[in-house]
């Protein structure tokens, strides 16, 4: 009879941390875009500086330096849909699109330091040169105002091909830092790259995922000893 109970005990055991490792994955893999309009099919968009200078005024809208958004063009078909955001060279050192995300929801998670953000984008560019350059990165800020910038994720960087019938995908992931409420999606050309000829963003993509703790994966790594010994 002890016996038993004893084999129930680790068999219940061993549930909980099968559950618990498929929770930590499940909340390490699960995926919500947070931008707004990351297909640019709304034409709405504002300045750089207004994004810049007024988070909450101006959440979820694209915010070029120079740029509209456009439908096929210059030999480009939009990646998805029936539009695309369009950059010209602005001057100075690159041509940005910017928009801010509210993350105070995952304040939480941020705060314990196991936030992990994830973007990316599509850039083309019209065809018959090579070597323009884009890159995706995200700003952190521990409040609605630029002054409050806590640093970013580095620079995802890409050199994209001559073929407009091309487009190609750039991302970036980085740990997010503790006490980050707002974040800042930043796509960009560099106005070297590209000229007098425009740069094109598609299909924006950014979300926060769970990294699991040590503790948390030395569970794991309990639960698959547990079930060998089962085995």
């Amino acid at each position: 009879m002890h016996s038993l109970t004893r084999l129930l005990s680790h068999s219940h055991a061993f549930s909980c941390l099968v559950v618990s490792g498929a929770a930590l994955v499940a909340a390490a893999t699960a995926h919500a875009n947070l931008l707004t309009n990351p297909g640019y099919e709304v034409s709405t968009i504002t300045t750089a500086n207004n994004v810049l200078n007024n988070f909450i005024g101006f959440q979820g809208v694209w915010g070029p330096e120079l740029g509209t958004i456009t439908g096929a063009t210059g030999g480009v078909t939009p990646f998805a849909g029936s539009q695309m955001h369009s950059l010209t060279n602005a001057g100075g050192v690159a041509t940005q699109t910017f928009q801010a995300v509210d993350v105070s929801s995952f304040s939480a998670l941020i705060n314990a330091g196991n936030a992990q953000i994830a973007a990316s984008a599509f850039f083309n560019t019209v065809g018959g040169y090579t070597g323009a350059q884009s890159s995706v990165v995200v700003l952190f800020f521990s409040g609605a105002t630029y002054s409050s910038l806590l640093g970013n994720s580095g620079f995802g960087g890409l050199n994209l091909d001559a073929n407009p019938l091309t487009w190609e995908n750039r991302s970036v992931t980085s740990m997010i830092p503790v006490n980050t409420t707002w974040v800042v999606f930043q796509g960009a050309y560099s106005n070297a790259s590209i000229g007098n000829n425009p740069g094109f963003i598609d299909d924006a993509f950014m979300d926060i995922t769970a990294v699991p703790a040590p503790g948390a994966l030395a569970l794991l790594g309990l639960a698959g000893i547990v079930g060998r010994r089962r085995r």
